[in-house]
């Protein structure tokens, strides 16, 4: 009697990989990051170190601001597809509807306890996990967040414009799964929140347009961003860089559409970025081929003491700066979680 196959899939392996979000973890605490990407990594496996374990626990937490980020960029998504399929413009207020319920349902698992079983499957806020003083006014300003930011994308004169559209031309939109490109030798991933090929027939190839939705105020950054979505396009889409052409469209408080053009200038100073924050996160490796980190004194905590109150491995970040009042906390980086 012949016996059936049995096989296992190969353990997954920690690559080292370039994104925008890695690089502003990176750059805002260094043991933060180290947590995030390293301590954590086979934490999932209930025989892996506890360390581990309880590192991947606490990834998986989420903070108010973020979980209105997260459903305000899926009640998108998910207007954009039914566009796309049946021309059917879903209604801001069918949208806002959806998220409400969404929001008040995430609540609940959060203040279940129902994460520490299953972190992967149930919400946990840093504001319930840690009972920070200010919940109720973040939790309010969340749900805020959503129902402005939804309604001002109905709103939006980018809204208007996709419509007008061809859906044919449609390229990407958020909800795709990440690829890694590579852009300079280095393997990158991330994509805008939007793409489409505005190529005039004759000119195949010619003109991209990238779109990001923004639930927070505009930073110096979302330019850099941009730029980093240009050079990644050669590689993703097969468009120059300078074919691109973006814009970010803020949608909180109301909505402000920014074109951003992208210039040789621009590019070489996203390239100069881009390659030195890749030197410096392969400079914390004592293995670069394998991505195996320096030990944890070489990832110092930030300075920025309104970062560890909301970041959710403060149980097990010892080195953190000395507690503080907490009205002096709830001052500082308190008009958006950074790295949202």
């Amino acid at each position: 009697m012949a016996s059936a196959r049995t096989g296992s899939r190969p353990p997954l392996k920690n690559r080292l990989a370039w994104s925008f979000s890695r690089m502003r973890t990176f750059d805002s605490c260094r043991r933060r990051y180290y947590y995030q990407h390293y301590l954590k990594w086979g934490g999932w496996d209930h025989s892996a170190p506890a360390e581990s374990r309880a590192a991947y626990r606490l990834s998986r937490m989420t903070s108010a601001d973020q979980l209105a980020g997260e459903l305000v960029h899926r009640g998108i998504e998910d207007a954009l597809r039914r566009f796309r399929s049946n021309r059917l413009t879903v209604e801001a207020e069918e949208l806002v509807a959806w998220a409400v319920v969404q929001w008040e349902r995430r609540l609940a698992e959060s203040a279940s306890g129902r994460w520490e079983h299953d972190p992967k499957h149930v919400t946990c806020l840093v504001e319930d996990y840690y009972s920070l003083p200010d919940r109720e006014r973040r939790l309010e300003r969340g749900r805020e967040r959503v129902e402005v930011c939804l309604r001002s994308f109905c709103a939006s004169r980018t809204w208007e414009e996709l419509r007008r559209g061809r859906t044919q031309k449609w390229m990407a939109t958020d909800g795709d799964p990440y690829e890694t490109v590579e852009v300079l030798g280095i393997p990158t991933y991330g994509r805008p929140d939007f793409a489409y090929d505005a190529s005039p027939p004759a000119e195949p190839k010619s003109r991209l347009r990238l779109f990001d939705w923004k639930t927070g105020s505009p930073r110096d950054s979302d330019i850099l961003q941009v730029r980093f979505y240009a050079l990644a396009a050669e590689g993703r889409w097969g468009f120059p860089p300078l074919a691109v052409r973006a814009r970010l469209v803020y949608l909180f408080p109301s909505a402000v559409e920014q074109t951003v053009e992208v210039t040789p200038e621009g590019l070489e100073d996203g390239k100069r970025a881009l390659a030195e924050s890749w030197e410096l996160m392969k400079s914390v490796l004592a293995d670069v081929d394998e991505n195996i980190p320096l030990g944890i004194e070489h990832f110092p905590v930030t300075d920025r003491p309104g970062l560890c109150y909301r970041c959710p491995f403060q149980e097990i970040c010892a080195d953190r700066p000395a507690a503080t009042a907490a009205r002096d906390l709830l001052r500082e980086e308190d008009d958006f979680d950074p790295f949202v």
